[in-house]
């Protein structure tokens, strides 16, 4: 198949225009301004289009795409308490029906891949329905430690011996240092080093978990001391900190939200191959203190856009956490904020090269949008409010000429 657009973004700060790329199977074997039709290939021509790499969304709970709007804003531990009292009274049914519309919107924002965080072990015997690329996440707490089912578990052991085709990928995601044993975040390093698995954690997300964890007092620390936590004195250090001097950094971690951050954070996470993952719709629904985003990318921080859960967000339309980060950091250029929804993500989750990217050997997994006149490409992808023209994930096309392929 050739695909031809007016541009082809192929990787940060790279263009061709006009642009071909020729995919076979499910990868790209070639790219270049114009490439001649075999017999019996197909060309898709996508007029006043930009073609680019599909989008990785770094971090979402699709779990909870049925909570949107149900749950408050601006307080994390009242937000937290709430969505466990909902969250126990999720149905199997309730949950395969966020799942598929998880993924609906996802794709109908031009989405290809995604982090997600798998709460509920026993889904994974679905993984294999969904169209687009997955890296399921099992959440592990032990604040509160139960035993999981024989379905959990066996769905687990299934998808780990045998993986649900290409598109699906196992990982580890200890939930929070408030919510996690150093035991359990030095077993997932093991574990993730032992058997090459990504692991992500969400990490000093809100006012509260600093205060829990630096002075010994607050909100979240009482909550956590509800569900079986035991008492702490304060320790006078961040919850990165923290995680570092019990050995629960893996390498290459993606750490989420980090939006409050002491003197001594900044040299470590500038010493190490971390991933920091931003949700600036989320962040902005809680009201947090300003993300240092400028700071962090002059230190050489890989950054991720990412939108978390419905449950804190009412899109998961990576677009709109561009559009809404860019009015609070408006000097990051168009193409810086497109790498932290293609190129970074992939390298943060080890596939740097072969998605976020187009090029010869990578991944098929592309999405088109329409290129608005006045505006160079980049500034189309981050602006453009309108569905992909164009969707492809693995050499499959899901969308062509205005219709979904279901």
């Amino acid at each position: 198949m050739l695909i031809s657009a007016k541009a082809v973004l192929l990787e940060p700060g790279e263009i061709v225009a006009p642009g071909t790329v020729r995919v076979l199977g499910s990868r790209i074997v070639e790219v270049a301004e114009d490439i001649s039709c075999r017999p019996g290939e197909e060309r898709i021509v996508l007029e006043d289009a930009v073609l680019s790499p599909g989008l990785i969304n770094a971090h979402v709970h699709l779990d909870y795409s049925g909570l949107r709007g149900k749950l408050p804003s601006g307080s994390f531990p009242a937000w937290l308490k709430e969505i466990i009292r909902l969250k126990a009274a999720l149905r199997r049914t309730d949950l395969q029906a966020s799942l598929e519309e998880g993924f609906a919107r996802l794709a109908e924002s031009g989405t290809t891949g995604v982090a997600n965080i798998e709460a509920f072990p026993e889904l994974l015997l679905w993984a294999e329905q969904f169209p687009l690329r997955c890296w399921w996440f099992l959440e592990l707490i032990d604040v509160r430690p139960h035993i999981w089912s024989a379905e959990a578990t066996g769905a687990v052991l299934r998808f780990f011996d045998q993986p649900p085709g290409p598109l699906g990928k196992l990982g580890l995601a200890p939930h929070a240092p408030y919510t996690v044993s150093p035991e359990l975040y030095r077993l997932v390093r093991e574990a993730a080093r032992r058997f090459r698995l990504p692991v992500t954690t969400h990490l000093s997300e809100s006012p509260e978990e600093w205060e829990m964890f630096y002075h010994g007092d607050g909100a979240l620390l009482d909550l956590v001391r509800q569900a079986g936590r035991t008492a702490e004195k304060g320790r006078e250090i961040s919850p990165l900190q923290w995680l570092d001097r019990i050995g629960g950094l893996a390498p290459g971690m993606l750490l989420v939200h980090l939006n409050y951050l002491a003197d001594a954070d900044w040299a470590l996470l500038a010493r190490r191959d971390y991933s920091v993952v931003h949700c600036p719709k989320s962040h902005a629904f809680f009201s947090y203190a300003p993300f240092p985003l400028e700071r962090m990318l002059s230190l050489g921080i890989p950054i991720c856009l990412a939108t978390d859960s419905l449950a804190s967000n009412d899109s998961l339309d990576l677009r709109e956490e561009i559009r809404s980060a860019r009015r609070k950091h408006p000097g990051i250029p168009a193409e810086r904020w497109w790498e932290m929804v293609t190129a970074a993500p992939a390298r943060a989750l080890g596939y740097g090269g072969t998605l976020g990217e187009i090029r010869s050997g990578a991944w098929a997994d592309l999405v088109a949008f329409r290129w608005k006149s006045g505006l160079d490409p980049w500034e189309a992808c981050c602006e453009g409010r309108e569905e992909p023209l164009f969707l492809m994930v693995h050499g499959r096309v899901l969308k062509a000429e205005g219709r979904w392929h279901r």
